[in-house]
């Protein structure tokens, strides 16, 4: 016996033992009209055979947009009434919904890019695996086989003019809605295929973030005071602990009359300002030429006249870069390092700079971190999958021993998070004071 739930709860189908039907942790038990895997491999194929007819270039790389989506809608129903398939008309658009998800979009992934609490999308071969939350679960959907997988990778990657291949079989891309895909197939893929989607939702406002307790409205001041006084800031943090969400809303206190250039691996941030020139790096192609590296781009935004720069995230040599673009007229630029705590960012920092081989000594690279980096903010996820800042240092110089090396940077906390009294000021002296006052406007009441 098989178990029919109301098709209009939900607004997915999925194929169950052998029917079509709508399926959902949340959906109540009702009797509906179902249909078969047979009736619905038929339907499907005769909407496509129309859509090859009937759709244009334009609509064919433009398929979310209303006109094409109603395009496709009346040949979908159309379609239903020429076969003679019963459905009632509650039923239609979430069938339609499915044709459209199997020919034209993302087809079992095509839902979580519009579900705003999801921000990760991980397949491992059929097995879908989704963060809903800040929480890990395995999906309800899965792919049918290995081949249904590369075909929606291929779809998702045909408007990018990327391809994946054995023997291109690694592959980056921004999709429709700004996320980011990563997707691996054999041979590197040991078993098949593996994609992964980062989602970035609508930049969220500070509010948001008090409310959501990623931050303290006392934080948030002297936050702000920082980038009025033009203080270079490093945000740090592992991997989906919010660094790009709270560089999005810092980024948003620069003053409407500077001018900013942002550099990213792959465009995802949303500054919300009015003078943004967006830069995004290339891969090579095929034939290993047109690669753009983000330390290109660095060094052309030093050509551009912007006030201030931000670079999405500094990962290799782009970071020397960047150092000497805070040392050298840039003060007030923002960029990410993935690191464990503050002080695991000046020791990424090393290496990522030593990266460029400029033939720098340790002792060289400290002091010009030293020199650049202002303020340091880290945040990262608690054991609820809540993203909260955990720290904020002020650099306070090069380390030197006692013979006179340079063997590190100095750091003095300044705030921290504490579980039980939410976040402190712990500093006994902040170097920056007077400047967050007098050019910050920060309303001090320590």
């Amino acid at each position: 016996m098989i178990q029919k739930v109301d098709y209009a709860l939900l607004g997915t189908l999925a194929v169950r033992d052998g029917m079509l039907q709508m399926v959902s942790e949340s959906a109540d038990d009702r009797e509906k009209e179902t249909i078969n895997r047979e009736e619905y491999t038929k339907l499907k194929s005769h909407v496509q055979e129309i859509v090859r007819q009937q759709f244009s270039l334009a609509d064919t790389a433009n398929v979310r947009a209303p006109v094409v989506r109603s395009k496709f809608k009346t040949i979908a129903e159309n379609s239903m009434r020429n076969l003679g398939i019963q459905i009632t008309e509650t039923d239609m658009p979430a069938l339609v919904q499915k044709l459209f998800d199997d020919i034209l979009g993302y087809g079992v992934l095509e839902k979580y890019f519009f579900d705003s609490s999801i921000t990760d999308i991980i397949v491992n071969n059929t097995e879908i695996r989704i963060i809903k939350n800040g929480k890990r679960t395995i999906a309800e959907d899965k792919f049918e086989d290995i081949y249904q997988a590369h075909t929606i990778l291929d779809r998702m990657l045909a408007p990018t003019g990327r391809k994946i291949d054995s023997s291109t079989p690694r592959v980056n891309a921004r999709l429709f809605d700004g996320s980011r895909l990563h997707a691996c197939v054999t041979p590197t893929a040991v078993d098949g295929i593996l994609i992964t989607i980062r989602r970035f939702p609508e930049a969220i406002s500070v509010d948001t973030l008090i409310k959501n307790g990623t931050l303290s409205k006392k934080l948030l001041e002297f936050l702000r005071a920082c980038v009025a006084a033009r203080q270079s800031i490093v945000i740090s943090g592992g991997t989906g602990s919010g660094k790009t969400t709270l560089i999005n809303a810092v980024g948003a206190f620069i003053p409407y009359d500077e001018s900013i250039v942002t550099i990213e691996d792959t465009a995802e941030l949303q500054i919300q300002h009015p003078d943004v020139r967006r830069m995004e790096a290339r891969t090579a192609n095929i034939e290993g030429q047109g690669q753009i590296t983000l330390r290109n781009l660095v060094g052309d935004s030093l050509r551009m006249i912007p006030d201030r720069i931000i670079v999405g995230e500094c990962r290799g040599e782009e970071a020397f870069d960047m150092l000497q673009a805070m040392n050298t007229g840039h003060d007030g630029s923002l960029t990410t390092v993935h690191a464990n705590s503050a002080q695991d960012c000046i020791s990424r920092l090393l290496t990522l700079t030593q990266m460029a081989s400029m033939g720098l000594e340790q002792a060289a690279i400290y002091e010009m971190i030293a020199g650049a980096v202002d303020i340091i903010v880290h945040i990262d996820r608690d054991k609820t999958g809540q993203r909260k800042i955990q720290h904020i240092v002020e650099t306070a110089g090069s380390d030197i021993s006692s013979t006179g090396v340079t063997h590190g940077v100095k750091l003095n906390t300044l705030w921290k998070y504490d579980r039980n009294n939410g976040w402190q000021w712990v500093a006994e002296e902040f170097l920056r004071k007077e400047k967050l006052i007098e050019d910050g406007g920060w309303k001090c009441s320590f």
